[in-house]
């Protein structure tokens, strides 16, 4: 599975050159923890987190930022991302594509990756995948699944 299959493609991002205070009310509206920050023509230039706004100093996006992003390739596999993820101790990777940012992966979504299962009405064969599958790999029934996120302790 690649990263673009999982990936937030609709990414919240903020400006540079936006105050410390803007970062702070999307962060809040839309209740994340991290953006990207991008130029005004677009241009991945960091990130700012939750622990960047309380920790640091500064009147702009710009002052307080990460700005030594780690970021990848929508052709990347998840079990890449995982990987990065956990060895470099980072909560999210910026996704690009020739150099434009076209999503974000975080650990959140790779947590409901994990969790999201499809289960055949035919013979109750669980599969795991982003989207539906067309047919069943045991039965061989066609659209018969539906969907099932597993309930937390299972």
């Amino acid at each position: 599975m690649k990263a673009r299959e999982i990936m937030t493609s609709n990414v919240i991002s903020v400006r540079d050159d936006n105050t410390v205070e803007d970062a702070a009310r999307l962060l809040s509206r839309y209740r994340i923890s991290g953006m990207p920050v991008v130029t005004k023509d677009g241009v991945l230039v960091g990130l700012v987190t939750e622990y960047d706004l309380i920790a640091k100093s500064g009147d702009i996006v710009r002052d307080i930022m990460t700005s030594n992003v780690i970021s990848i390739s929508a052709d990347v596999e998840v079990e890449e991302v995982a990987h990065l993820l956990t060895n470099q101790r980072i909560r999210r990777v910026p996704v690009l594509d020739n150099g434009q940012l076209v999503g974000i992966l975080s650990r959140a979504d790779l947590v409901r990756q994990i969790a999201m299962r499809w289960v055949c009405s035919v013979c109750g064969e669980m599969v795991r995948s982003p989207a539906v599958p067309d047919t069943c790999p045991r039965c061989g029934a066609r659209e018969s699944f539906f969907h099932e996120v597993e309930p937390p302790g299972m």
